[in-house]
């Protein structure tokens, strides 16, 4: 692979980045939220992937998905409810959960896929050689 990674830019990773951070922008402003300072974070992410520094994203994407659990659960498990916290946790906070989730598995396969063979692929591999 001979890939020395301070020059590898993820450019998948920072548009996927880019596009939720557009997605927290609009959620934001619809729900009349501070919602729209995941921008922020996204934005973090993105730079970190162009600056090949996935570590750092990941490092990132487990603080995100801490906080967001933690809140989730905080607005699941207080007394009062209203229709915007109905709003705030469907349209905002359970697809902020699963996307940085989801993100945090992108770059381990990224960080896998780049110190060597992918482990599912090896024996794969090992029956092409051989026949």
């Amino acid at each position: 692979m001979g890939r020395i990674m301070g020059n590898t830019r993820y450019w998948g990773l920072f548009w996927i980045a880019a596009g939720l951070s557009l997605h927290a922008l609009v959620v934001g402003k619809l729900l009349g939220s501070s919602f729209f300072m995941m921008l922020f974070f996204w934005g973090f992410v993105g730079i970190a992937g162009l600056r090949g520094a996935l570590d750092t994203a990941q490092s990132m994407a487990i603080v995100m998905i801490t906080f967001l659990t933690a809140v989730a659960a905080f607005t699941v498990l207080r007394e009062t409810h209203t229709s915007a916290d109905l709003a705030y946790t469907t349209f905002a906070l359970y697809p902020a959960l699963v996307s940085w989730i989801s993100v945090f598995f992108y770059i381990r396969f990224l960080r896998v896929r780049d110190e060597g063979e992918l482990p599912y692929r090896r024996p794969l591999l090992r029956q092409r050689r051989a026949g």
